[in-house]
């Protein structure tokens, strides 16, 4: 029987200094390249983002916004935050779930959202927004012309509501979070 021949090993070939430099030379510049593009091309706004289901998220807020018409209490539409986007239904993060006070803030991660958020999305338009009258026991909806109504913004705290003169810098939404919307006509 013939023998076998053992293959001899071929000696390694030693890295040059090139090979040695090139992983992380690209790994340097991919990082260099994406903190670059996040710098130039941030995160959309959240209240942009449309969630992709509802109650599925792990931040959950329910906040209460309290509406007065010339001093008659209404209540928020069922709707806010609902829209049609290319054919498709798009939830926003801060939306209602049903007609009453309460808005419901939902995210993948906690978010700070404030009463001028929810106002981008409530008067999309800056022009008008619907309240939702029950006062004679049939629901009735309203729609009302921002322009024509003197706009206050007030939040309960130590007993009493406070007034909010910026929107950006009131106090963000949490479950003990509310807020107060006053129109009164020109």
């Amino acid at each position: 029987m013939p023998k076998r021949r053992v293959k001899e090993e071929k000696p390694r070939k030693r890295m040059t200094r090139k090979q040695i430099l090139i992983p992380p030379l690209i790994v340097g510049v991919a990082t260099l390249g994406g903190l670059v593009i996040m710098h130039f091309l941030p995160a959309p706004s959240p209240i942009h983002v449309c969630l992709k289901a509802h109650d599925v998220d792990t931040f959950n807020v329910h906040s209460r916004i309290a509406i007065q018409v010339n001093g008659s209490d209404k209540l928020l539409p069922g709707d806010i935050g609902r829209e049609l986007q290319n054919g498709k239904e798009c939830l926003h993060v801060v939306h209602t779930d049903q007609v009453g006070d309460i808005v419901h803030i939902q995210f993948v991660r906690p978010i700070r959202l404030t009463l001028g958020d929810f106002m981008k999305i409530y008067a999309a338009d800056n022009k008008t927004i619907s309240v939702i009258d029950n006062s004679s026991g049939i629901i009735k909806e309203e729609n009302l012309t921002l322009s024509d109504y003197n706009i206050s913004y007030s939040y309960y705290s130590d007993g009493g509501f406070v007034p909010i003169q910026n929107l950006t810098k009131s106090p963000p939404f949490s479950d003990s979070f509310f807020g107060r919307i006053e129109l009164s006509s020109k």
